[in-house]
């Protein structure tokens, strides 16, 4: 074959192969099967939690976050304590605890909210039933209700101080209550169905709502169609305003007004003790209807100032309440000052954790020891004047390290 031949048989083979088309990349159809598998991911979890909770579970995109709203916990720095820590996981954290039965979710003011009932103890350690909003902010269920009637539990989320909007309302009712209606102070009508969840063993009936900031005037409980009963809350209690002297006080942010009871038992215990010098020193946390709060106590020669003139020791010491939450991932830190000289940290720390290490300023490390309480972990020290914690990290029984927080420094006196 000559090279003219060759030519012309190449032309003819180009020619060919130009008519046939080429199929594109299939990477529509990949990403459409991906979407659909995460679709039917999502929704066998919210039927699942609907099937276990026999309510209608919501399942939210938060925005900007791709995550659905039923992982958020809200977290609130406390009152006098440190604020928001910065937590750094030392490996990827474990998928979030379901974060309890659904009785009541909706919109306010463009934002999604639910109340559930939820364990607030560590698994597999303990029950605590609380009622949460978004997860977080708990107040503690008693083991029955305590009054009679056909409503016989109210407790109110009042915003917080310096944040506009309003707050929340979960009504314990009896069996027979299908729905109750919240009269507001605008004039309108909410009304909100009766739900049947379970805690700890135990089955309650609840309804809530989500007012605005004008308040509410007044409840009223159903039976089908036949009201069974009536009450109307404080304003203060509603309305975050607080009320004259002596009346009801300024509700605390995260921490839920129990209107005809304290909410549930108060559970108590001491989270460590030791010495500074000649002072002795202790601190304990209460979990309460005043939610989560810790009370440090010194007691020796010159603390508070002096000596008594009986030449006993003198007393002294501080406290620091939050919003009950649920055990985090790392730590929640809080500062509590005991005396002048000395001061407290404590941290609810993560069920997962077998042991601490807290690193101290100037150098140092002190190796801690959870206590449980509730079935809850904490973990708390004591140091004197010029020494600070720089961190806390948190260790596994395998002394794999889980995180480590590093609290905010100590606001500087002006």
């Amino acid at each position: 074959m000559n090279s003219t031949d060759e030519h012309v048989l190449r032309q003819r083979l180009h020619a060919g192969l130009d008519r046939l088309a080429a199929s594109q990349a299939p990477v529509g159809a990949v990403l459409r099967r991906g979407t659909a598998a995460r679709t039917r991911r999502w929704v066998a979890a919210a039927a699942g939690l609907a099937a276990a909770g026999g309510v209608i579970a919501l399942v939210v995109a938060l925005p900007g976050t791709g995550r659905p709203a039923a992982s958020r916990a809200a977290a609130r720095p406390g009152q006098a304590g440190l604020g928001p820590a910065t937590a750094t996981p030392a490996r990827p954290a474990a998928a979030p605890r379901p974060a309890g039965q659904v009785f009541a979710a909706g919109l306010a003011a463009g934002v999604r909210w639910r109340l559930a009932v939820r364990n607030m103890a560590g698994p597999g350690v303990g029950c605590l039933p609380a009622i949460t909003l978004n997860g977080g902010d708990g107040d503690l269920l008693a083991a029955a209700p305590q009054i009679s009637g056909a409503m016989t539990g109210l407790a109110l989320l009042a915003p917080p101080r310096g944040r506009p909007g309003g707050g929340y309302a979960a009504v314990r009712v009896r069996a027979a209550v299908t729905s109750i209606a919240a009269d507001l102070a605008d004039g309108t009508r909410l009304t909100a169905a009766a739900a049947t969840v379970r805690a700890c063993g135990r089955s309650l009936r609840l309804a809530g709502f989500a007012y605005p900031a004008s308040g509410v005037d007044r409840i009223t409980a159903y039976s089908g169609t036949q009201q069974v009963a009536q009450a109307s809350p404080p304003a203060s209690a509603v309305s975050g305003a607080g009320g004259p002297a002596g009346s009801m006080p300024r509700p605390v942010p995260g921490v839920w007004q129990n209107m005809w009871s304290t909410g549930g038992r108060a559970l108590s215990g001491r989270l460590a003790s030791g010495r500074v010098g000649a002072v002795g020193w202790r601190i304990s946390v209460l979990l309460g209807a005043g939610g989560e709060c810790f009370t440090g106590s010194a007691s020796g020669p010159g603390v508070a100032g002096g000596i008594t003139p009986a030449g006993g020791p003198v007393a002294t010491g501080g406290t620091v309440c939050v919003a009950i939450q649920a055990p985090p991932a790392t730590a929640a830190v809080q500062r509590l000052r005991i005396a002048p000289d000395i001061t407290g940290y404590t941290a609810l720390v993560s069920p997962r954790a077998s042991y601490l290490v807290a690193r101290l300023s100037g150098g140092g490390t002190m190796r801690l020891s959870p206590v449980r309480v509730a079935g809850r972990s904490y973990a708390a020290l004591a140091t004197p004047a010029g020494r600070t914690v720089t961190s806390l990290t948190l260790y596994d029984g395998a002394g794999q390290a889980l995180g480590t927080v590093v609290p905010r420094p100590a606001p500087v006196a002006r």
